[in-house]
Formats: structure tokens, sequence, C-alpha cells
């Protein structure tokens, strides 16, 4: 696989495909929580936030399957089993960052080509770390698409508006895109934003949980 080529959705039977002996095959992936509410008894999921919801993928080598529940009550698997699987697969992928500096706010692009990097953005410890040597006022995160997590070391609204527009921006143009709204990232907790226009201002707006 090329750097620039990216793991797909491939469309196997359910019954090519077993979890029989695929522990080190497992990973968490992030979808848009609309994609569930079409099909909720369908994949296993994981709540995460009120616009992303985890799935997990079973890695074929040059793609992957979205598991669905036939394929845990088929292996005798736990739904807990299949996460720590994923979490600990996903904690062991090497990945690099690289760096932009535009007008003092510090853009981080995580991309590597194994069609997990938006699902880093669950590695707590990767996050904090860049938390902790932030300059700005705020630490922003978004995952427009599978394979990029941005993180945003923020300068005001501003950097937030900057980062608003690297997602949508992002968003439009992934293969799978999955959120088009950035998240504030505090301690752990993540909180979508919206930067809104007032004429020739605009305004950075928390973006309240959806019912």
């Amino acid at each position: 696989m090329s750097e620039k080529e990216t793991k797909q959705a491939s469309k196997p039977s359910r019954q090519e495909v077993s979890l029989v002996g695929g522990e080190q095959q497992v990973f968490p992936v992030l979808r848009h929580a609309s994609l569930v509410k079409k099909n909720p008894d369908r994949w296993v999921t994981r709540p995460h936030t009120a616009d992303t919801v985890i799935l997990y993928a079973l890695d074929l080598g040059e793609g992957y399957i979205l598991l669905e529940h036939i394929h845990l009550t088929s292996a005798a698997w736990t739904e807990e089993k299949l996460h720590q699987c994923a979490m600990d697969n996903l904690q062991k992928l090497p990945f690099s960052v690289k760096t932009q500096e535009v007008a003092g706010n510090h853009i981080h692009f995580i991309s590597p080509s194994d069609g997990y990097a938006a699902s880093r953005i669950l590695l707590d410890s990767v996050i904090r770390k860049f938390d902790e040597k932030k300059q700005g006022d705020a630490l922003g995160v978004a995952i427009p698409h599978q394979d990029v997590l941005v993180i945003a070391d923020m300068v005001g609204d501003s950097g937030a508006n900057l980062l608003a527009r690297l997602t949508y921006d992002f968003a439009s143009k992934g293969q799978v895109p999955i959120c088009v709204l950035p998240f504030y990232w505090e301690d752990g907790e993540l909180t979508p934003f919206i930067v809104v226009s007032h004429g020739t201002e605009t305004a950075v707006q928390k973006k309240p949980p959806t019912a």
C-alpha cells in the first residue's frame, strides 16, 4: 500500500468474516452519528459525542469490514473484549506529526496511511501531551475524515475560526467524512463548536448536546 492509499471498507459476506483468532486485527473507527441512526441495531457501537460514534473494524489488509453484532455472537466475544482489543491495537500503531504555524496558532496533523488516523482522538494520553505543551488559550481537535486527526493549539477566537475553516474544508474532500464541526478538548471532554458571523464580526459558540 502506497503512502497515498488508505484502507477502504470491503464488502465480503457475513459468512466470510470471523473474529476467531482476530484479536490483533480489530481497530476502533469513528463515524458521524447519523450513520448509526439509520441502522441502530446493525453495528457494534460505543458512544463518543453527540455528533460522532465509535464503531469497530476488522482489518483485512487492503480493506476492512465494520463489525456487526452477528460477528460477536459467532465468535462468542463480548463488546468489552472487542473494545479492549481494538484500543490495544490502536495504541500500538505508529504515527508521525506534521506541524504548521499560522498567525501564532500551532496546527498539528496526524495522518498516517493506516486508515485509523482519526481514531487517535480516542487516545487520551496522546491528546494530553499536546495539551500540556500548548502555548495558546485552548486546545482544539477535529476529525473531518477518517484519514486525519487535527490538533490545534489555538489563540483566541481567531484560532478557533481557523480550525473551523480547516475542518470544513477537509471534511468536504475526504473519502470517508466524519464530522464538519471541530471540538474544544478540555480535560478529556470534547465540546463541538461553531463559528457564527455577524456582518464583519465572528463569534465562537459551543454547540449544546443534541437530544
